[in-house]
């Protein structure tokens, strides 16, 4: 800092010279204020957005509890199905999305081996309307798998898709035309009944936007003409579309 200077004044008073004298009292100059500092510019502060992510966690354990309390409706679904198709059976897999309140924002299969378009919408159904463990963080996600037994004396015929694939080859275009736009993959199941009869199809998309197409693609293999016959007892197929 610059230190300020001072400035000494001398009275000189010399007696015969009355207009000095009188001179030699008048006050010293003002002192010039000193320059104020100037004002500093408020300096701007930015906040910092806080943000969590999209998803939580959700308990594993009392997730799998929550659909054990469901296998009862789970069996009510199969025996609607079995009424249709006597060896319907098979495992599923299914993708949850479980809402902050505990309900189910939205449910899919994910993978089947059903092959009951009913039936795998009554199992989708039966999750979307249950309650689940609330999760911590936000939205969770969870997936389970499980089985509907065989209820009949006997399984059905196993196909291999080299069986059908001549008869799906015939019907490549319309296949195509159900699956524009969408992405993933396609996993069929059906059962094909004496003369060829497609009796129940499902089908299962590799994610949530190709679930939506699964509709479209069902409802060409049911009306599927040309397949060979099993014979008496029905025969189950399972194949990628």
């Amino acid at each position: 800092m610059r230190r300020a200077a001072v400035l000494v004044y001398v009275r000189v008073c010399v007696p015969v010279m009355a207009c000095v004298v009188a001179a030699c009292g008048d006050p010293p100059p003002p002192k010039q204020p000193e320059p104020t500092r100037a004002e500093e510019k408020p300096r701007e502060v930015k906040m910092a957005l806080r943000t969590r992510s999209e998803l939580g966690t959700v308990d594993p354990d009392a997730v799998k509890r929550a659909f054990s309390a469901l296998d009862g409706a789970f069996m009510d679904c199969q025996k609607h199905g079995i009424g249709r198709v006597e060896v319907l059976s098979g495992q599923v897999k299914f993708f949850l999305r479980i809402g902050t309140d505990g309900s189910a924002k939205y449910a899919y299969l994910e993978d089947s081996e059903v092959g009951d378009r009913d039936t795998e919408r009554c199992l989708r159904d039966v999750v979307t309307g249950a309650r689940w463990p609330r999760p911590d963080g936000g939205e969770a996600e969870a997936r389970y798998g499980m089985e509907l037994p065989l209820q009949a004396t006997r399984p059905p015929n196993d196909w291999s898709s080299d069986k059908i694939a001549a008869t799906l080859g015939k019907h490549g275009s319309a296949i195509d035309q159900c699956k524009e736009g969408a992405a993933g993959t396609f996993r069929a199941t059906m059962y094909v009944g004496p003369g060829g009869k497609v009796l129940a199809a499902g089908v299962t998309a590799s994610n949530r936007d190709g679930a939506a197409k699964a509709d479209c693609l069902i409802d060409l293999l049911l009306k599927m003409k040309g397949l060979p016959s099993p014979g008496s007892w029905p025969a189950k197929v399972s194949f990628g579309l």
